[in-house]
């Protein structure tokens, strides 16, 4: 499931997506929102949306990615469908290690965004620096593999991933540089493969930098509150009401910049096909 920035220009507009799944590691749903924002960008822009989101799953867990372009959508959108075109071969084997899964998806990301652009092409004024070279287009990336054990991440430039568990908030990645075609060859310098113990219950949410910007410090009780009003509409949807609704409270508290926000919650069994 993939949603992409440029598809959604218009403000105000939520886009949605969501997957529902059981497996080894208990029932889980998956949902997506991505929104241009609530109003125009306070600095210029390429592009009225350069954000995207990506679920996907299969017998060795599931992902979920968020990524915030820089420059235009070029970069978030090259990283995005690297994931995609992946993921039906890393995720089918059940055997798979989480860490060993989402060092394989940055690498493919990565792989896909650090090189040169290919010339020719006109370049906006808004991508363009002060001595008239274009700007490379950038991207902040957060990708959460999740499996019945754990949780591991890596993240570039300042989208976010995190856990929420029993109502504290535990950050999966941290700032760092953005993925663009001047980044280092090492994928993951300065880029660490981050893992953590998944429990009962807990949420895992990964979000571009206008959810948290607008939100402040409301963000940790935004998000137990979003996932309150998303279990209040019931299944299948409670994912994606999940992330619908932490868009809408970063929407309402003034947001001038593009919320993605992609969330993974516990569910009770259903019937569909295993996973991890």
């Amino acid at each position: 499931m993939l949603l992409l920035g440029p598809d959604h220009p218009a403000l105000g507009e939520v886009a949605l997506g969501g997957l529902s799944v059981e497996g080894d590691g208990g029932p889980a749903m998956l949902g997506a929102a991505l929104s241009a924002g609530w109003r125009p960008k306070a600095v210029p822009a390429v592009e009225p949306n350069e954000d995207g989101a990506l679920l996907a799953v299969g017998p060795a867990g599931a992902l979920l990615a968020v990524a915030d372009g820089h420059n235009g959508s070029a970069a978030s959108t090259a990283a995005l469908r690297a994931l995609a075109a992946r993921a039906p071969a890393l995720l089918a084997h059940r055997a798979g290690d989480e860490a060993e899964l989402a060092a394989a998806f940055a690498a493919a990301a990565h792989g896909a965004v650090a090189r040169p652009p290919a010339p020719g092409g006109a370049v906006p004024a808004a991508a363009m620096a002060p001595g008239g070279e274009p700007r490379p287009a950038r991207t902040a990336l957060s990708l959460v593999v999740v499996t019945a054990a754990a949780f591991a991440a890596v993240g570039y430039g300042d989208t976010t991933a995190a856990v929420v568990r029993r109502g504290r908030l535990h950050l999966l990645d941290e700032p760092s540089e953005f993925l663009g075609p001047t980044s280092p060859a090492d994928p993951f310098a300065g880029h660490p493969v981050t893992r953590r113990r998944r429990g009962p219950g807990d949420l895992l949410v990964v979000v571009s930098d206008g959810v948290p910007d607008y939100l402040g410090r409301a963000f940790g009780a935004a998000i137990e509150a979003a996932s309150r009003a998303g279990a209040d509409g019931g299944q299948p949807d409670a994912a994606r009401a999940t992330a619908r609704s932490l868009i809408a409270r970063a929407g309402a508290a003034g947001a001038g910049d593009n919320l993605t926000a992609a969330v993974l919650l516990a569910a009770r069994p259903r019937r569909t096909f295993g996973w991890f």
